[in-house]
């Protein structure tokens, strides 16, 4: 390769897969380091699909108990967050036992994760499916399909799933960061498309309003973020607005799912009957309403599986 040539495969590696500088970024997580750490996930679920499961959930343990016993900071936002689904204060020795084992799981996901990566047809073949038709039934009304779950079990896991499940094209809405990017191409070659939370929602509105399906995360609101308060597990929690104004605007369904483990490598899918969409002159008022059977849903969901639940960023919390 001569000099012009090198330069310009250097230029292209200082994009983020949409084609765009991102100048901002912090040092060591730009678009760069981003093709990095790409090759570096190819190369690790390559190698790691082919350990036993024994010896990698083995391994993934060990690993998580040394992230809980050195995380002092990320055990605290855990804790401040789980503590809900159980009804204690943030110190109290449950949510503490709750919180190793959500770190554990954590790792587990990991290994399950490049499992998933290097292997996705294994995966597919061993995915339980509950409630499909609920999701066929929405994809049939024309309006589109919001598919929604909490930061619950893998979605990251079943990345590959939505192709064999989901009956019409799906685009994921994901962080605006190098992580996000190194995984870019992996999503795709699965068959997910994918479009960064800094877009407009009307490109989500787009999708939605040609029959197309969006999936969203949508348990925690990032600074600027309209929120509406919810009842949520123990008490009121400030939840993005957005999933019940996009259901409002396009008519679209909100079909609530979570992707849980069974047990090692093998995953379930459910999907919930479909919420909504709020009556499009209700305004705000529809809106919470929807949202708050949302959370409703989350609430029972999270009390059954907190040990699942990566609450890792921060939310705001008031009394019930």
């Amino acid at each position: 390769m001569n000099g012009n040539g090198a330069r310009e495969r250097l230029s292209t590696l200082r994009l983020a897969p949409d084609g765009r500088p991102r100048p901002d970024t912090p040092f060591g997580q730009g678009p760069l380091a981003a093709h990095v750490l790409r090759v570096t996930i190819e190369g690790a679920a390559a190698a790691g699909s082919r350990v036993p499961t024994g010896l990698a959930h083995g391994m993934a343990v060990l690993g998580g108990s040394a992230e809980w016993a050195l995380r002092r900071a990320k055990r605290r936002r855990l804790a401040e967050n789980l503590c809900h689904t159980l009804g204690l204060p943030p110190d109290h020795p449950d949510v503490r036992s709750l919180v190793r084992r959500e770190i554990v799981n954590e790792a587990r996901r990991s290994v399950d994760l490049l499992w998933a990566l290097g292997k996705p047809d294994e995966l597919i073949r061993t995915l339980e499916v509950e409630g499909r038709q609920h999701l066929v039934d929405a994809a049939e009304r024309g309006d589109g399909v919001l598919l929604v779950s909490a930061h619950l079990g893998g979605w990251e896991v079943a990345s590959a799933v939505p192709r064999v499940v989901v009956p019409v094209p799906t685009t994921a809405i994901v962080t605006d960061d190098w992580l996000a990017w190194a995984v870019d191409r992996i999503r795709s070659r699965g068959g997910l498309r994918v479009m960064y939370d800094t877009e407009p929602m009307t490109a989500a509105a787009r999708l939605l309003r040609s029959g197309e399906a969006v999936l969203v995360l949508g348990d925690y609101a990032k600074p600027g973020m309209r929120t509406y308060p919810v009842r949520l597990l123990d008490a009121v929690a400030e939840l993005p607005a957005g999933v019940a104004t996009l259901s409002r605007l396009c008519g679209t369904p909100i079909v609530p799912f979570a992707v849980l483990p069974v047990a090692p490598r093998r995953w379930r899918l459910e999907i919930e009957p479909p919420l909504g969409p709020p009556a499009r002159r209700g305004g705000e008022e529809a809106e919470l309403a929807v949202l708050q059977e949302l959370a409703d849903r989350w609430s029972a969901q999270l009390r059954a599986h907190a040990e699942h639940w990566a609450a890792v960023y921060p939310m705001t919390w008031r009394p019930a």
